[in-house]
Order: C-alpha cells, then structure tokens, then sequence
C-alpha cells in the first residue's frame, strides 16, 4: 500500500511540474504591448513628420530622406511583437483621433496620414518584421485603442 501510495504521489509532483511549465511558457508569451509598455507613451514622432512629409508635402527638418531614417529608427527600437499595435496607437482611435500621434493639417487631413502609417513596416518603407514574422500588419483598421 505504501508503494502505491509513493507512485500517486510522484506522479501528482509530475504533474503538477508539467502544469506549471505550461503556465509559465503560456504566461512568457502573452502580450505586453501597451502604452509605456513596448509602445512608446509618445507616439512615434519621427514617424509623424514622415507621414506628414509623404503624404502633404509638409517640409521637415534635414535632407529629404532623414525623415524618412528616423521614423525607420524609431520602429525598430519597438520590440518586434509590438510593431503593429504601436502603429494602431499612434493612428488614434477614429472616434478619439486626439489621442494618438497625428494631427490635423491646414490642407492636410488626418484620414491620408493614417493610410500612409499603415504600411511604415512595408518593405517599400521601413521593411521591419512584425508579430506575424514579416513586414506587414494584418488588421490595421481593428483597433484596441478604440
């Protein structure tokens, strides 16, 4: 009876050591990709006048491709997995466009802005992988922030 009851025991241990290396790689998985936390609570401001400069003709600061290196350097530092939702971010929520990073422009709407911003990570622009292992974004219009 004493073997039998050893075995139970060893095996409960067992699994319950299988159950926690789940949890553990289920919870080293999970997103943390939130403002101030692999998004910058600032939205991207490099990428703006990018933005700006390619879709409005804006003039920015520098040679006409610095606009461009920076925004690209901005995107890289952002943790690959976080990409995507740090550009919906700084596109802003349709019914609160205040609160993310681009703004309004005499001449200028927000709307072509924000179809310049979904593909910075494109390979014609930045060519940055993303959380899908490739330079794009699926699902820029399906917002958390909104």
């Amino acid at each position: 009876m004493k073997n039998m009851a050893s075995k139970s025991t060893l095996s409960l241990l067992l699994l319950a050591g299988i159950l926690v290396s789940v949890f553990a790689a289920a919870a080293a998985t999970g997103s943390s990709c939130y403002p101030g936390v692999g998004i910058p609570i600032e939205p991207i401001p490099n990428c703006r006048q990018y933005a700006e400069k390619a879709t409005c003709g804006v003039d920015t600061e520098g040679p006409p491709y610095m606009a461009k290196q920076l925004c690209c350097q901005e995107l890289a530092a952002i943790p690959q997995q976080c990409r995507c939702d740090a550009l919906r971010y700084f596109m802003g929520r349709k019914t609160r466009p205040d609160l993310g990073g681009l703004i309004d422009l005499p001449g200028c709407p927000r709307e072509p802005q924000r179809d310049f911003v979904r593909i910075l990570v494109t390979p014609e622009h930045c060519n940055l992988a993303t959380i899908h292992n490739a330079p794009y974004c699926l699902g820029m219009d399906e917002s958390q922030w909104q």
